[in-house]
């Protein structure tokens, strides 16, 4: 009896040994590892892989922000800038998450020379240590013991071993990663119209100054370190253009002058700093009351990051002390006086 107690023993952990090597060797959250050569990856969670991509993946250049970063292609930005562009968007995010992944991004490449962080002040004063996603502690940290919670998971050796082995239909562009599901026909005023209901008029009783505050201990605790920390590395910092319909939006709850002081308050901050450059794409009329470029009200496509990859390139829509104050009035004239009633609603 002992001894077939002992070959169980045996049998069980050479399964297990095996069933967790398997994991290690195709490392489908790249924890351990960069891609195998020919495996059909299918790079889809966020807060699961962006710690894995950061550590192990090569890269000049690293892409941070919500939603509205994932419909960017990395080949952009190696064909106008030159640079190997590593993707970690999470949608929705918060400071707290850009904080979490910069904490990889700089433990394992400390010589990135770009980081493009696109922020939407909406999130930005929230609790300096909310995240969007509970973080999965060991895939984020440095202690080989808990990795067994990854290396013996059954949910990744079913969805991210064996199933990408029997169809490969799902298999993931390393071009776009996490792109919006939308396919380019999806990108018209029909579109948006499935999405959207006007904000109800109801007045922002909230002070600015009570939004500042929270955006400032944001910027102290989760942005600002990782800017003084690392002069060498030039950080990019972009407001994305939302289309119309979110200043509508925001007209109809008086929230403009909210916003525009938000934003205001934000880059002044951010151009104290040398290694800091700032664009603003949210007052580009051009771009965000044509809703070909969106397929919800907030959401546009891959042309319109190829667009705003060309500004980084260009300097287009960039904003320093010489022209913050009349570019962010301009917006703030827009968004009161465009005329919404001309909107096939």
């Amino acid at each position: 009896m002992k001894r077939f107690f002992l070959t169980l023993t045996v049998i069980a952990t050479v399964g297990l040994v095996g069933f967790a090597s398997i994991i290690a060797y195709v490392d489908p959250f790249f924890h351990y590892h960069k891609p195998i050569e020919g495996f059909p990856y299918v790079v889809d969670d966020q807060v699961d892989m962006n710690p894995g991509l950061a550590r192990n993946m090569d890269y000049d250049g690293v892409l941070l922000g919500s939603s509205m970063t994932v419909n960017f292609t990395a080949s952009s930005f190696e064909r106008d800038m030159g640079l190997k562009l590593q993707k970690l968007s999470y949608n929705g995010a918060y400071p707290r998450d850009q904080y979490n992944i910069m904490e990889q991004v700089f433990e394992y490449h400390p010589s990135v020379k770009r980081v493009f962080l696109g922020i939407d002040e909406l999130n930005y004063s929230a609790d300096v240590n909310e995240t969007k996603y509970p973080v999965t502690d060991y895939l984020y940290d440095n202690n080989p013991v808990n990795d067994v919670k990854y290396l013996l998971n059954k949910d990744v050796m079913l969805d991210y071993v064996l199933k990408p082995l029997v169809d490969r239909s799902d298999a993931t562009d390393w071009d776009m990663i996490y792109p919006m599901w939308w396919k380019p026909e999806h990108y018209n005023l029909a579109n948006v119209r499935l999405y959207y209901t006007p904000a109800e008029e109801i007045k922002d009783t909230t002070p600015l100054e009570e939004y500042i505050a929270g955006i400032e201990k944001n910027l102290d605790t989760n942005i600002i370190p990782f800017i003084e920390e690392h002069p060498d590395t030039e950080f990019t910092i972009f407001y994305p253009p939302y289309s119309i319909l979110y200043w509508y939006d925001a007209k109809r709850t008086e929230d403009v002058d909210i916003i525009v002081g938000k934003l205001r308050f934000i880059t002044e901050r951010l151009l104290a700093f040398d290694n800091v450059e700032v664009y603003l794409f949210s007052g580009d009329e051009e771009i965000i009351t044509n809703f070909d470029n969106y397929a919800d009200y907030t959401h546009y496509s891959t042309a319109v990051c190829d667009y705003m990859v060309n500004c980084f390139a260009t300097g287009e829509h960039r904003i320093d002390y010489s022209n913050y104050e009349s570019e962010l009035e301009a917006l703030r004239e827009l968004a009161l006086n465009y005329p919404y009633e001309d909107i096939d609603l």
